[in-house]
């Protein structure tokens, strides 16, 4: 408060006037502050009213929206995680409906009309999973990944294809802490398959053009990059810094720039897989704490002109690997062709212009026939995966040359019986027959399959009971479809068949054998059981369904098995959603009494204390009325007035 002293000295008028005047500008300027906190309701109304306040104001409103959008990202994770497990909920009932299915669908008490009106109950479950695995919350669609805006789950080919992503929905929880808030249709239904993967390493060749970060190195750790050191042994060093290296190209070609400055007389070249040190007198050595030339496996002995032998550096298949480098140099056949066919669908792809690996894979996984192809993570091979449910995929070729040099043959002699029918097998009865084979010529031989572990054991078994029973039949891969081929030499004119040898052996039904062809046909050519389609539930109820319209009681129990194994897994899913779903709203209770706490915080710092402020707000006014008062009684005052 400011009020104008009573004038004790004689002071000119111009003097008590400008001081009065100051004295009510501050009364004036008080009276405004007051005001305005009364209005607004705030302690301060600019930061020039209380700076430290005020600061302590603005890191409190930033702390609450920080905390108001954590708040948010953890709501709209409970929503998603709440809605993921409603949908599991559904989908939990429907697989119990249908194992219930076909545990009353085996035995006598089910006939083939029921079998038959089951099935289309098994066709409508579905159709309705369908409609469970597309559920959009909030215009996202909930299993589809990070891919939100398209409905992952569609019907084609004779399956149901996943198209949606694999990837995680990440939303922040923390103010460091990310949290996936998502279960991709791969997780919850199976969407994806088991991968066709390459037999055998591909082993492609050490290039000038391959990239350091693709070699395994001399080590198997890699390559380290950093500088090495040529020393000729009479004093002469050169440091030779190689960590902008890219390629082997890029090594070579340093190292002989610097050793052809220094006049040392050293040459690095590819030798095989790996590099080859040549140059009387001068060695090659890591610094100190180095690891370069050994990984690289070009380090020399101390000894003055000591070469070093090369060492493989174990190239890894990559991108830019040139097909020409693959299987040691030889390659793929010229006109190179790959036959992919998965469910309905066949393509045959045209490599013979590819020429590296990527053109392989660009071609596999632009052929519309809903597979994606990559190197394995052991960079060691291709591998190709399909996404649709209920049907196999397969890789074939037509000269029998072009998958088998890419790996991706599936069927051969080397198969394990094991590997075939989805991983169940060729179930064998010990001691007994598996297999009658009929020639055209009449003549007829078992076939014993005890002991055979490999689709080469089971030809060699087929071809030897043929031999010993006298019947001109071969069996044999046929690479082109992946299958046995049963080929008839007999000259007869009757029907060359495969059939069951004893009542209780299936192993003439999982190997697709039980077939006839009949005159003049002399070759029999089995399904095809292997492949892979993935293992999930559109699948089981593929099975279901298709065992229950072909009244077959074991793929019924097969299907029931697998949908109860499934049904399992579910049931895991959802507790591990529970668990999520539980810490997310222990959070959100974190947060929300945060907020809570904060915003209390800055109430205190800017709400105001009206009582204080209408008592200050009363003083202003009575100092403004003083001022005034005292204000016109000494402008009056004159020189008689101090005369008396």
């Amino acid at each position: 408060m400011a009020i104008t002293p009573i004038n004790v000295t004689r002071v000119s008028h111009g003097l008590r006037t400008m001081s009065m005047l100051d004295s009510l500008r501050r009364n004036t300027v008080d009276i405004f502050t007051q005001q305005s906190r009364l209005a607004t309701g705030r302690n301060f109304v600019t930061i020039g009213d209380d700076p430290v306040a005020a600061t302590q104001a603005l890191k409190l409103d930033k702390s609450i929206v920080d905390q108001s959008q954590i708040l948010t990202n953890l709501q709209h994770a409970d929503l998603m995680l709440a809605s993921a497990d409603d949908a599991l909920n559904e989908l939990n009932d429907l697989l119990n409906q249908a194992e219930s299915i076909a545990s009353q669908s085996i035995g006598p008490q089910s006939d083939g009309a029921e079998r038959q009106a089951n099935a289309q109950v098994v066709a409508s479950i579905r159709e309705r999973l369908m409609t469970i695995g597309n559920r959009q919350v909030r215009d996202m669609y909930l299993f589809a990944g990070r891919d939100t805006q398209r409905a992952p789950f569609v019907s084609e080919l004779g399956g149901v294809a996943y198209v949606g992503d694999t990837g995680d929905v990440l939303t922040r929880v923390g103010r460091l802490d990310q949290q996936a808030i998502n279960f991709t249709g791969d997780a919850i239904f199976g969407a994806l398959s088991s991968a066709i993967r390459s037999v055998d390493e591909l082993n492609p060749n050490l290039a000038d053009a391959t990239r350091l970060e693709d070699l395994a190195g001399a080590n198997g750790q890699g390559i380290r990059k950093g500088s090495i050191i040529l020393s000729d042994g009479n004093g002469i060093n050169v440091s030779v810094d190689l960590t902008t290296a890219d390629s082997v190209g890029d090594v070579m070609r340093m190292i002989d720039a610097a050793a052809t400055e220094a006049e040392l007389p050293v040459t690095v070249a590819i030798e095989g897989n790996g590099l080859s040190v040549t140059g009387g007198g001068v060695t090659i050595r890591d610094t100190a704490d180095g690891k370069t030339a050994s990984d690289l496996g070009i380090a020399t002995s101390d000894e003055p002109g000591a070469a070093a032998g090369p060492i493989s550096l174990a190239p890894r298949l990559a991108t830019n690997t040139r097909l020409t480098e693959l299987n040691g140099g030889t390659g793929i056949p010229e006109t190179a062709n790959l036959v992919i066919t998965n469910g309905s669908k066949t393509v045959e792809l045209d490599l013979s212009d590819a020429e590296t690996v990527q053109d392989v894979l660009n071609r596999i996984n632009a052929a519309d026939v809903f597979v994606s192809a990559r190197i394995n993570d052991a960079g060691t091979g291709v591998e190709i995966v399909s996404q649709i449910s209920g049907v196999r995929l397969n890789v074939s070729d037509k000269d029998g040359e072009t998958a088998q040099a890419l790996g991706l043959s599936p069927f051969g002699p080397s198969t394990p019986l094991s590997s075939l029918n989805d991983g169940r097998g060729v179930a064998i009865l010990d001691g007994e027959f598996d297999l009658t084979i009929t020639a055209k010529s009449g003549g007829t031989f078992d076939v014993n399959l005890d002991g055979a572990e490999t689709i080469g054991d089971v030809i060699d078994l087929i071809n030897q009971a043929a031999s010993d029973a006298g019947v001109n039949v071969t069996a044999s891969v046929d690479q082109s479809v992946n299958a046995i081929a049963i080929e008839d030499g007999s000259g007869g004119s009757g029907s060359l068949s495969v059939g069951r040898g004893h009542i209780g052996s299936f192993a003439v039904d999982d190997l697709a054998l039980l077939s006839s062809v009949p005159d003049p046909e002399t070759r029999l050519v089995a399904g095809d059981v292997s492949g892979v389609r993935p293992d999930g539930i559109f699948t089981a109820l593929i099975d279901l369904e298709d065992a229950l319209r072909a009244d077959s009681e074991r793929g019924i129990g097969f299907a029931g098995d697998k949908l109860a194994r499934l049904n399992a897994d579910v049931t895991r899913v959802r507790g591990e959603i529970g668990a999520q779903g539980q810490s997310i709203q222990g959070r959100i209770e974190q947060t929300e009494n945060a907020v809570q706490a904060t915003q209390a915080f800055l109430s205190d710092i800017e709400e105001l204390d009206y009582t204080e402020a209408v008592t200050q707000f009363q003083q202003a006014q009575t100092a403004l009325q003083a001022n005034l008062l005292s204000g016109s009684q000494l402008l009056n005052l004159s020189l008689l007035d101090f005369l008396g």
